[in-house]
């Protein structure tokens, strides 16, 4: 059962009813009694917040972790979604010295293929890329960093499934927009307790549902070595992310996630299996307050003697910032 939504927690947030209410703010982050940044229409900054106490953060950290079954007393890191969609991460005592909660709000509006590229978020030429890539039915990993943009670009490529085949979605915590009606969507985050099942225990469920097409959220683990099997096995068109500095590293983290699930694959094969799975890696950015594509690379091979990624880029003119602001 989800949290409450935004407008209730100005309730137990002093000081912060206006942000709650504005739409221009996507992110809330307190750091701790009155010291608020936000993030608002790309750009962080500074939000005076004198009436956030040590005693409030507490009172609504425990009003957010209610209604989830969860005690912050005896879960001090608590990830949460509320009723409207919007996410909050919670750390409390004694894994910092004071409160500190994030809150990332959920997008009311989703953003097509063709509202990024007009906005010089998503370049014609990758667009076109990507399209052939999942039409051809092989597959593509989105990478950036944190807030840089990867679910809204990976919900723009889901768009470009076929209307007629069965999507599997997995994720920590529901955030995509997924309109298919053949579309069955696991949620790990909300599964908690005894019972709690992981990411790459629904990776290795989602085979049994006859996907056409697998999207995991963010691939952080173990999990990317059942998911490469899978994409190595039938189930091209899938996409996923990860966190990565550019599209190239991209590559090595999503070998070396493989690599924490254990088994005795040496690191060449692991390598082999991301150069058969992924097809197409595109790397999202933030800079300047903008979020838009830096790089695309399509994956050709992996030199095992100088140990690095062969592929190909994705020719395009990279965004002046300027004429973006």
């Amino acid at each position: 059962m989800p949290a409450s939504g935004l407008a209730q927690l100005a309730t137990f947030l002093p000081g912060l009813e206006e942000l709650l209410q504005d739409q221009d703010v996507s992110e809330i982050m307190i750091n701790g009694p009155g010291n608020v940044w936000i993030e608002k229409r790309g750009r962080l900054v500074p939000y005076p917040a004198p009436e956030l106490d040590a005693r409030a953060l507490g009172r609504a950290a425990i009003q957010i972790a209610r209604p989830l079954g969860l005690d912050p007393d005896k879960e001090p890191l608590i990830d949460a979604r509320l009723e409207d969609g919007s996410r909050v991460a919670i750390c409390v005592p004694p894994a910092i010295p004071s409160a500190a909660i994030t809150i990332r709000r959920f997008g009311k509006r989703a953003f097509s293929a063709e509202d990024l590229v007009e906005m010089g978020s998503l370049p014609k030429e990758v667009l076109d890329e990507a399209r052939d890539v999942l039409h051809s039915r092989h597959n593509i990993l989105v990478s950036g960093g944190t807030g840089s943009g990867k679910t809204t670009l990976l919900n723009a490529l889901i768009e470009l499934l076929p209307d007629d085949e069965r999507i599997v979605s997995i994720e920590d915590t529901l955030e995509l927009r997924i309109d298919s009606a053949n579309c069955v969507r696991f949620e790990a985050r909300a599964l908690t307790g005894e019972q709690g099942v992981t990411i790459r225990d629904l990776v290795k469920h989602s085979l049994r549902h006859r996907p056409d097409h697998i999207v995991v959220g963010e691939v952080r683990g173990g999990e990317a070595a059942d998911l490469l099997q899978a994409l190595n096995t039938g189930h091209g068109g899938s996409l996923t992310t990860i966190h990565a500095n550019n599209a190239e590293t991209a590559l090595s983290r999503l070998a070396n996630c493989a690599m924490q699930a254990g088994g005795n694959l040496p690191w060449e094969v692991t390598c082999r299996g991301v150069v058969d799975a992924i097809d197409l890696v595109i790397h999202i950015t933030r800079r300047q307050g903008h979020r838009y594509v830096e790089d695309a690379i399509h994956v050709s091979d992996y030199d095992v003697d100088l140990r690095r990624w062969a592929y190909k880029p994705v020719l395009f003119e990279a965004p002046r910032l300027a004429q973006m602001a």
